[in-house]
């Protein structure tokens, strides 16, 4: 009785003590704690209002207010989402190098990696010091490479001098084998590849604020022994432009339209490996410079919202009004390098062209993500954070509800660009643009019929194998990032 006695006590005098919190002195605190709770509040409020999945959303009452942007809506969010994001407006860019790069463990110390370089933003100061994609790193000054100084090596901030090296097949010394052949037991020369020093070290500068332009690469190639004109363009973000020029990006898609149509071009590769998504005004614009002739004016892609935003629901077509100074080039397909990451934005992009009897779209790498919702931003002044939650789905120009998915190459068209022949080698792994970089020298040779090559007979003779893959891969703090930001975004 007296335990039961003192429960029935409890609860009160702990009720008691908590309210006191808030008029402690005389003193009245819930403003200071509605402010606490405004933000999450405003995060639930606009959720309620334009989340595609608001029904999945928690009550009120089961909702913890006092959280992080970032940790409140991974707690309120669908299950079916790993789209929605935000983000703080105040979010200043960071200085940097200006390159990505991948650690592969040394051949000859246990405890050493080299760092090869995937991507390099033009105008940084690791392109001013000379590096390019597929370059090798393998001192930063006099250390070696470990993954405990790795941090501090390659993404500080302090002028470098980089020890470079060179991917090699380079003949084994030791443990020679020996095999039969028809000349009697003879000794077989054995080789590997690694990376070994090439006797250059570049000078890195300091690292500092640097602007990654979407548009990252563009060209116009003729294969030898063919007579067919291409356009290549890398394409990394779909983003309009900038605060100060928003059409900066945009104008420049429309100057390249208009180069290509000069050369005669027939077919455009559009790499998007690194493209992870943008603004739909963009996909748009491409979409209209890339489509035939025939398609101007015509569904592009269909966009459904939540039963409270019928009203928002739109069709988005291939308009010439959105060309400009830019032009149609009337093309019969797209070839598309792709990855993983490849998500939203370029996916609306691919899924609205493709027609499956009159315009082919032909993916080539990896197979794309599988973004089919679209993300619209709401700002909250006061707090200057940013909440982007999924508004609505994105459909395809026949408004096939089934094919919302993501784009898987073909089984030959399934190409790692680190592969060759069912070995790890990284001598194709090579800039933008070249046209003998991996995926690209595919690309091309689809185009030109000399992809897949005929098949010969398997050799049986020495195959080399190296066991060096990729263990970690690292961006840099500006690459890729853009204010039309990830997946598929509405403004």
């Amino acid at each position: 009785m007296m335990t039961k006695l003192r429960k029935i006590i409890l609860i009160p005098a702990l009720v008691i003590v908590f309210i006191s919190g808030f008029f402690s002195c005389g003193v009245d605190r819930w403003p200071e704690y509605a402010h606490m709770t405004a933000l999450d509040t405003w995060m639930y409020d606009i959720m309620q209002q334009n989340y595609l999945w608001y029904q999945d959303l928690p009550s009120y009452d089961d909702v913890n207010l006092f959280q992080e942007p970032a940790t409140f809506l991974s707690k309120v969010k669908s299950k079916n989402d790993s789209y929605s994001f935000v983000d703080s407006v105040m979010e200043t860019p960071l200085p940097t190098y200006g390159f990505d790069y991948s650690l592969v463990r040394s051949a000859d110390i246990d405890t050493a990696y080299n760092a090869l370089i995937t991507y390099v933003i033009p105008g940084s100061p690791a392109a001013q010091a000379g590096l390019v994609r597929g370059d090798w790193i393998m001192k930063v000054d006099t250390s070696y490479i470990s993954k405990k100084y790795e941090t501090q090596l390659l993404q500080g901030t302090e002028a470098r001098d980089l020890v470079m090296g060179i991917w090699e097949k380079v003949k084994v010394e030791e443990d020679k084998t020996k095999a039969d052949t028809e000349e009697g037991n003879k000794e077989e020369e054995k080789y590997v590849y690694k990376v070994i020093p090439n006797g250059i070290t570049k000078k890195l500068p300091a690292a500092r604020v640097v602007e990654d332009n979407p548009v990252h690469e563009y060209k116009i190639i003729s294969p030898p022994e063919s007579t067919t004109i291409i356009g290549y363009l890398m394409y990394n973000s779909f983003t309009a432009g900038t605060k100060t020029e928003p059409e900066k990006y945009n104008d420049e898609l429309r100057k390249i339209s208009q180069e290509f149509l000069a050369a005669g071009v027939e077919h455009v590769i559009l790499d998007l490996r690194y493209n992870a998504g943008g603004s739909l005004d963009c996909v748009q614009l491409l979409g209209t410079i890339l489509t035939s002739s025939a398609r101007l004016n015509e569904p592009m892609a269909y966009l459904e919202y939540n039963d409270k935003n019928r009203d928002k629901d739109a069709t988005i077509n291939f308009a010439p009004e959105v060309l400009k100074s830019g032009v149609n080039l009337n093309l019969p397909a797209l070839f598309v390098i792709t990855s993983g990451t490849t998500a939203g934005a370029p996916e609306m992009l691919m899924r609205s062209l493709f027609l499956k009897d009159s315009y082919p779209v032909v993916s080539i790498g990896s197979a794309t993500k599988g973004q089919n919702v679209a993300t619209e931003q709401f700002i909250n002044e006061e707090f200057r954070w940013a909440i982007n939650p999924v508004v609505c789905t994105v459909y395809d120009s026949t408004h096939d509800i089934n094919n919302t998915g993501g784009f898987a190459p073909a089984t030959d068209l399934k190409i790692s660009e680190t592969t060759i022949d069912g070995v790890t080698n990284y001598s194709e792994f090579l800039p933008f643009g070249n046209p003998n970089e991996r995926l690209l020298k595919v690309a091309i040779g689809v185009i030109d019929g000399t992809y897949p090559p005929p098949k010969e007979d398997e050799d049986t003779g020495d195959k080399t194998k190296a066991q060096f893959k990729i263990e970690k891969s690292v961006s840099s703090p500006a690459s890729r990032r853009y204010t039309g930001g990830t997946g598929l975004r509405i403004k």
